[in-house]
């Protein structure tokens, strides 16, 4: 081997801040008596001449490159080189064991200098840390001397080592550590949930509460007078049922519990007044007090009549005043019919056509309210739900409904000619083009008749004369203009199939005339006498 060669392969090894000696040269004195380094030079065999590096088989295990830090050494106290901190020497008494000096990686120097198997030249002697003659002992602190080894590496090792130490440098980052998952605690959601239940549950048996204490006390009800009348023989169930359909009360299991506490309460019959701002004890008590009966009329309106009219013969008969009636059964009076009912703005009494044309029995001096109530009642009764079934089919609400109807009810001679005469209305509604105007007397007598009679101001009749007449105005008219009965209703709903646009009367012997065509409808009028 050459001598480049010899010094490329032999290590440099030096101990505290003494100059560099051989491999097989002594240690200097001064490290002698802390660390001590043997090496058997016949131990250590060459490997034959074309052959692999051979490695005493107790380091064959041992081939994990290990990178060799060289530690700094500096001028201590007195000279001595400086100890760094983590590499002091640790002695256990009474012997010289191996002391452990701490690197970057946080192993000891025991752990992390270990020798790899690499090739060497023939003169490189076995530097095996097994061999028991030629064991290094490194890293050995020596009364405040620092050792420190220099070797120079070959490529292979060199590589290596390098990506030993950049897997060191890897385990050195310093690890996140996760944080902890904070488990929110189920029991605050426990109690909040049992807390809201329980105040929920207050809110609602409370409100409850005052709702029933309210009722009881009749508080927040209206005042409006109710006359009924109680039949003989009625219990204790009839009678509540009239209370209750006269809305009286509201609450049939509370009304029960009151008079559970009137002991046996005596329940008579007849007619009575009462409203529903009247408290429990109070109807008991008034209930419970025999009464005289009182005096009713019994009158039958005929169908075409208007509500003038209908007023003016409650009045006569004592039942109320006229101009009472019509101001209390023009407004609403919180009835299911009363939302079945749609009005124009135009329309000159908004319960005309809806005092349904029976025969009532009314109380002598009874209440507007009590006379309006019963009439919207048996007109609710009258319009079933098949008739309001059949208004979707054609396309109508109620009150066109009653508009035309009342329309139908005073131009026809009898009930035979309705179904016709509102065939024809109904074949000019669907061809406004040519027919704009419906053409009905009935509607111009109303305005002449009805209105012109009480209306003094010219504006305000005009208004109703354009809204009305349908002579005049196009379509329908405002409102109803009578009263129709069950006939005329169901002739619009169920009109007959014609292909009619005119139709005329004799007024003598009340016979009628139909016509396609405007030329037959005026030999019609020459028949009927009403044209020369």
């Amino acid at each position: 081997m050459d001598n480049n060669n010899n010094e490329r392969n032999t290590p440099d090894i030096s101990f505290g801040s003494g100059a560099p000696t051989g491999l097989f040269d002594d240690p200097p004195e001064s490290a002698a008596a802390e660390s001590r380094v043997i090496l058997d030079k016949d131990k250590l065999s060459a490997p034959a001449e074309g052959s692999a590096p051979v490695i005493n088989n107790s380091t064959a295990a041992r081939k994990q490159p290990v990178q060799m830090k060289k530690p700094q050494t500096g001028a201590g106290k007195n000279g001595a080189p400086q100890k760094k901190a983590g590499t002091s020497a640790e002695r256990k008494p009474g012997g010289t064991a191996p002391v452990k000096h701490k690197t970057q990686a946080g192993r000891s120097s025991d752990e992390t200098r270990r020798f790899v198997s690499q090739p060497r030249s023939a003169n490189e002697p076995d530097v095996s840390p097994e061999n028991d003659d030629a064991t290094r002992h490194f890293g050995r602190a020596a009364a405040g001397n620092t050792a420190q080894v220099k070797r120079q590496n070959p490529p292979r090792r060199q590589a290596a080592e390098a990506e030993h130490s950049a897997q060191g440098a890897q385990r050195r980052r310093p690890v996140r550590r996760k944080k902890k998952e904070h488990m929110f605690n189920t029991s605050i959601i426990t109690g909040l949930t049992i807390t809201i239940v329980v105040i929920s549950a207050s809110i609602v048996l409370a409100t409850n509460g005052i709702t029933l204490g309210m009722e009881y006390l009749g508080y927040n009800k209206s005042d409006r007078e109710v006359t009924f009348n109680i039949p003989e023989g009625a219990d204790s169930e009839q009678i509540i049922d009239l209370l209750i359909d006269n809305n009286i009360i509201t609450n049939r299991t509370l009304f029960k519990a009151a008079l559970r506490i009137v002991d046996e309460p005596i329940l008579y019959p007849g007619d009575i007044t009462l409203s529903p701002n009247t408290s429990y004890p109070e109807i008991i008590k008034t209930i419970g007090t025999q009464r005289e009966l009182y005096e009713t009329v019994t009158l039958t309106f005929q169908e075409g009549t208007n509500l003038r009219a209908i007023a003016a013969k409650l009045e006569k008969n004592n039942i109320c005043k006229a101009s009472d009636f019509l101001w209390q059964f023009n407004r609403k009076l919180d009835l299911p019919i009363d939302s079945k009912i749609s009005h124009s703005s135009d329309v000159y009494m908004d319960m005309e056509g809806y005092f349904f044309p029976d025969t009532y029995e009314f109380y002598v001096n009874d209440s507007p309210y009590n006379v309006s109530k019963i009439v919207r009642e048996n007109f609710d009764r009258k319009i079933t739900p098949e008739m309001y079934a059949r208004m979707n089919e054609i396309g109508m609400d109620l009150n066109q409904v009653i508009t035309l109807a009342s329309i139908v009810q005073w131009e026809a001679g009898n009930t035979e000619q309705m179904p016709t005469i509102a065939s024809i209305f109904l074949n000019r509604l669907k061809d406004p083009q040519t027919f704009p105007n419906l053409q009905s007397d009935a509607t111009k007598n109303y305005v002449e008749k009805v209105i012109d009679r009480v209306e003094t101001s010219t504006a305000m009749l005009d208004h109703y004369t354009n809204v009305y007449d349908t002579y005049v105005c196009f379509g329908l008219p405002a409102g109803p203009v009578c009263s129709p009965g069950l006939d005329a209703i169901n002739a619009v709903l169920y009109p007959a199939d014609t292909k009619y646009y005119y139709f005329c009367h004799n007024l003598d012997t009340g016979e009628v005339f139909y016509a396609e065509s405007y030329e037959q409808h005026q030999k019609n009028l020459k028949k009927a006498g009403l044209k020369e």
